[in-house]
């Protein structure tokens, strides 16, 4: 049936559905009229009940509208980027369109939108006439992505071809999935997450980005559990884990290329309930390393960090949970000593992180059983006059430590601890007797990662009654203040951008050396520690509240709660 014009008629969304056969007619009427008291439209509605598929809707709504349907591949693989950088990305957000490709005097547009006028961007890149592609807002954020990432056109063709390799090995695979996969991995990489959570509970499938440290969900990725486990699949195979494998844990690791830059994927699959999740860490292999002037260190602190790394002999030790940037701090260190050229600098490292300069690093490979302390053991035959081991993880690691700062090497390194003085009681517990911890132990930096403010819309704030309770109990001084962000589009609504070291700093003096000699328990040695002048964590977090660097409520995520209490000495 053709209307007088020629054309096919234009019937609402829920008819065509219903006469197509696609969704029963009391589920469309149903969902109509929920998604209209909760202000939705009907499609996303019937998304979320999951009574139809993302793309079976979109291929509904492209002949409702008359619109021809776009098919991601082929717009990656034709798409020009320069046209995506002609135009604001304010623009683009708002009409939900990107421009990929003219041909002759028309320009070609990928949008999710059916009746979107777009006469302005026509005009602005040169244009007679726009013809619309109509893709899923799934499809339009990957190839945002693609886009910013310059992973397009003859790049595209070139990457397709691993994506072919993976697929011959297994012919399970869908080129969606891992395409899919390829734009969850862009987008972390364009919002600086370190982390890819993708987790499933029961038919709804979870997808989460750690940025600055907290998860955030990516909501505009609907994924069925069918999506889920093919991910799963495509993952494994690139990291090569066992595909058959679903009961019990497994860990790996590949590389790959985004925007130029080199990524190493650190890979987990953990067996759950209703299906295994998956963690995914990115790690760039060609990022800048931090620089000492560059972690935030107070003047002071980096100085005496400084004096430290030019030590004969001795172990310096910085401490924290996972993630809390002591790594970063060991690499800005080694930078200052891969300087100069008096000194041998060994490490042993599980991973490498990052490549520097006039340095000898060595990878762990316990495969062939080679550790951490089976490094030490050979390392110091080298003649080094310094040593870094990644990780103090255990009984053999912490005494061939301990030897090689006897022999008259500087040794670096890290342990998880909850503070400095914990430090002392952890080198207790792997076995190194308490003579030779305060004989050799030089420093402990212990330290924890806060959410820095975003400076560009950071406002004066009031702190929260309850946590200013905790915090000074006996009322908040006189003149203090506090500071927060109230979301922009540089840290895109959150508040905050980038993260800084929170630093604990003690220093093995005279007195503090006497009192782990005689094996204090823990709280008389951190009372000690006060004693000899070591200022809590506390002390410096507050000094970055006052200054505007971190929030007031960045507390509770950084400090215990006998921390928040406790005073300085």
């Amino acid at each position: 049936m053709t209307s007088a014009t020629g054309t096919a008629p234009r019937w609402r969304l829920g008819d065509r559905l219903v006469s197509a056969g696609a969704i029963p007619r009391a589920i469309v009427e149903a969902t109509a009229k929920a998604a209209a008291a909760a202000g939705q439209r009907l499609g996303e509605a019937l998304i979320k009940a999951a009574a139809i598929t993302e793309n079976d809707l979109y291929d509904h709504l492209a002949l409702q509208g008359g619109i021809a349907r776009g098919d991601l591949q082929e717009i990656l693989r034709d798409a020009d980027p320069s046209l995506f950088r002609r135009v604001s990305a304010q623009f683009l957000e708002r009409h939900h369109v990107l421009p990929v490709k003219t041909e002759g005097t028309t320009l070609v547009v990928v949008t999710t939108e059916q009746a979107e006028d777009l006469a302005e961007i026509a005009w602005a890149l040169g244009a007679q006439t726009i013809k619309k592609l109509l893709v899923t807002p799934n499809d339009l954020h990957r190839l945002r992505v693609a886009l910013e990432l310059g992973q397009v056109g003859e790049k595209r063709v070139a990457a397709e071809q691993v994506v072919q390799d993976v697929l011959n090995r297994n012919s399970e695979f869908d080129a969606t999935l891992v395409s899919l996969f390829d734009a969850i991995v862009g987008e972390a990489i364009s919002e600086r997450a370190s982390d890819i959570h993708i987790e499933r509970y029961g038919n709804n499938v979870r997808v989460r980005l750690r940025i600055d440290g907290d998860l955030a969900d990516m909501s505009h990725y609907h994924l069925t559990p069918e999506q889920h486990l093919g991910i799963l699949n495509v993952v494994k195979v690139k990291a090569s884990l066992d595909i058959s494998e679903r009961r019990m844990p497994q860990g790996g690791r590949y590389s790959t290329r985004a925007g130029g830059r080199a990524y190493d994927l650190r890979v987990q699959t953990q067996p759950a309930l209703h299906g295994e999740h998956l963690v995914v860490r990115l790690l760039p292999q060609e990022k800048r390393i931090i620089e000492m002037g560059s972690l935030g260190f107070p003047p002071e602190l980096a100085k005496s960090y400084r004096r430290l790394l030019d030590s004969p002999g001795g172990l310096v030790l910085v401490v924290g949970p996972t993630g809390s940037g002591k790594s970063t701090t060991l690499y800005a260190g080694l930078q200052v000593l891969a300087q100069d050229a008096t000194r041998k600098v060994l490490t042993i490292e599980d991973p490498i992180e990052y490549a520097i300069d006039n340095v000898q690093q060595t990878q762990v490979k316990p495969e062939i059983g080679f550790n951490f302390s089976d490094a030490m053991r050979v390392f110091v035959r080298e003649d080094p006059d310094v040593i870094l081991v990644g990780e103090i993880r255990d009984k053999e690691t912490a005494l061939e430590a301990i030897r090689a700062s006897q022999t008259g090497h500087l040794v670096l390194s890290t342990l998880h601890c909850n503070d400095a003085v914990d430090a002392v009681q952890r080198l207790h517990d792997l076995g190194v007797h308490v003579n030779s911890v305060a004989s050799e132990l030089l420093a402990v930096f212990a330290q924890r990662l806060a959410r820095r403010i975003c400076p560009q819309c950071r406002v004066e704030a009031v702190p929260d009654e309850v946590l200013a309770a905790e915090v000074f109990p006996h009322g908040i001084p006189k003149g203090f203040k506090c500071f927060k962000g109230k979301g922009c589009p540089h840290c895109q609504g959150r508040g905050t951008f980038d993260r800084i070291a929170v630093v604990e700093f003690m220093r093995a003096s005279a007195p503090l050396r006497l009192a782990m000699a005689r094996n204090l328990p823990l709280d008389e040695l951190r009372a000690a520690a006060r004693k000899t002048g070591v200022q809590p964590m506390r002390t410096q977090a507050l000094e970055f509240v006052q200054q505007g660097i971190i929030a007031f409520d960045e507390l509770r995520s950084l400090l215990s709660f006998e921390q928040l209490n406790e005073e300085a000495a």
